[in-house]
């Protein structure tokens, strides 16, 4: 879900009444960063509060053992009773029943096995009956989880909605008309040889070069009727929240994890490439006690920094494996400085694909189109995207905010890309620092992570202190597209 598709973050004719509200009565964060514009790698950053350069998570696919400190494992050796309903994308599947007690687990790819997913910018109708309709089913199933659970709960719900293939069910399906779109100033005005190789191989094997104007129209309107579909169901918890007396208790997180192209430089979906469109994501936390209502934190604040935000404001103390940053102090003060750069890293360790391969079609960016390292970092108003074997990208947010200009080796502008380049790798070199002291937990946390891997395959969960025996209570669907 893209920041700039919801009301409240300024979209003039969306209407997102229910997530709009939840800003009304909580912090919106203006700008606020994924750590990954790919799905697997952000949500491990989310979770774990640590750096894809870090935690070495670059792909779709990829996961984490329930032993790394997480927000979860952390809740649930705090008693915590755990939900899941919806896109795991996070945990090894073979092991979701040692960190959720009641999991609902649905992935459903791109939609891929759908008879009218045929391109990557499709768009269509879902039948109300079909398996793939299930942001309503997952909603429902949320709601039944926390009002029979007499004890703390943490309620994570992974909606599909809004992601290609662009399709949702009626009445969402039709609440936008494709006639009053009007595209993105890049959809066809962009200068290919000065963006990074890998957009115009992906937009070529993407076939966009087939995606017409109404083509687009069509798939940008029905984009918007899965965020109405998502708001719906939003105001349906938030209800159930007010109406069980469970909402002067309960905090609220609501965000994404990446944007999506929609159009933008002739382009669907994502890629390792870090334009606001993928990587600024809309954030809202709720208070219980509505503190910091109606409240925006205009600041830079990266993913990483929501799971210590969250712990603290429950009174939980965060494992020393985090990386991020608490607001609670920043946000008690009215200090919305933020942080001064902000660190985005995506793509395998396989070489870019440089030219287009004959008769290669995908529908969504998967291989070859993940391929090739690269990093960004945000400081003030300049952004500075690097990569291993591609162009790279400079750009003035406050003269360019919509990245069309990019600036990156112009002689004007070689002292300010010199600086960025240097915090970029400064940043990229300090991925594992905390600052602890001398002595590392061990008893709680075996793994000094200073030192050593986060992620040790060959350890035993069992065999580590602090995690609960998996419960025999649980119910785990899984489906893939």
């Amino acid at each position: 879900m893209r920041s700039d598709y919801l009301s409240c973050y300024g979209h003039p004719s969306i209407s997102t009444s229910h997530i709009d509200r939840l800003a009304d009565e909580g912090v919106q964060l203006d700008n606020c960063y994924c750590q990954s514009p790919l799905c697997a790698p952000s949500r491990v950053s989310f979770a774990t509060s640590t750096y894809v350069g870090e935690h070495g998570c670059r792909n779709y696919w990829s996961t984490i053992e329930p032993h790394v400190p997480n927000l979860v494992s952390t809740l649930k050796d705090e008693g915590y009773t755990t939900g899941m309903f919806g896109k795991n994308h996070l945990f090894t599947y073979d092991k979701l029943s040692e960190i959720w007690d009641i999991c609902s687990e649905v992935c459903l790819g791109n939609y891929d096995n759908h008879p009218d997913y045929k391109q990557a910018f499709s768009s269509f109708e879902l039948d109300q009956n079909h398996e793939y309709n299930v942001t309503g089913r997952l909603t429902d199933e949320a709601i039944e989880f926390m009002g029979g659970v007499d004890k703390p709960f943490i309620s994570w719900i992974n909606y599909q909605d809004p992601h290609p293939a662009f399709t949702c069910p009626t009445p969402y399906k039709n609440m936008v008309d494709p006639v009053d779109i009007e595209l993105p100033e890049s959809f066809l005005n962009f200068d290919k040889d000065a963006q990074p190789q890998r957009n115009e191989v992906w937009r070529r094997h993407s076939q966009m070069e087939d995606c017409s104007e109404d083509d687009m129209r069509q798939a940008i309107a029905t984009y918007m009727g899965q965020i109405r579909y998502v708001d719906e169901c939003v105001g349906k918890l938030t209800e159930f929240l007010e109406t069980k007396g469970l909402a002067e208790n309960t905090v609220v997180l609501f965000f994404s994890d990446h944007g999506e192209l929609l159009g933008d430089f002739g382009m669907t979906h994502k890629l390792p490439a870090f334009y606001d469109c993928l990587t600024k994501i809309p954030v809202i936390i709720r208070h219980p006690d509505r503190r910091w209502a109606g409240s925006k934190f205009d600041g830079l604040t990266e993913e990483v920094d929501l799971v210590p935000t969250l712990l603290e404001m429950l009174g939980v103390e965060a494992p020393p494996t985090m990386v991020g940053q608490s607001w609670v102090e920043a946000l008690n003060a009215g200090n919305t400085n933020g942080k001064e750069s902000i660190l985005s890293e995506a793509g395998g360790g396989a070489p870019t694909v440089k030219e287009p391969i004959p008769g290669h079609v995908i529908k969504a960016p998967q291989i070859p189109t993940s391929f090739g390292p690269g990093a960004m970092l945000r400081k003030g108003d300049w952004k500075l995207s690097i990569y291993h074997d591609d162009q790279g990208e400079l750009y003035d947010l406050s003269k360019d905010p919509n990245e069309l200009s990019n600036l990156y080796g112009d002689g004007e502008y070689e002292a300010i890309q010199n600086e960025l380049t240097l915090d970029l790798m400064k940043r990229l070199l300090g991925v594992k620092v905390r600052d602890v002291g001398m002595d590392w937990p061990t008893e709680k946390y075996p793994i000094d992570v200073r030192f050593e891997a986060l992620q040790k395959k060959h350890l035993d969960p069992s065999n580590i202190t602090g995690l609960k025996s998996p419960s025999s209570d649980i119910s785990v669907s899984k489906k893939s597209g």
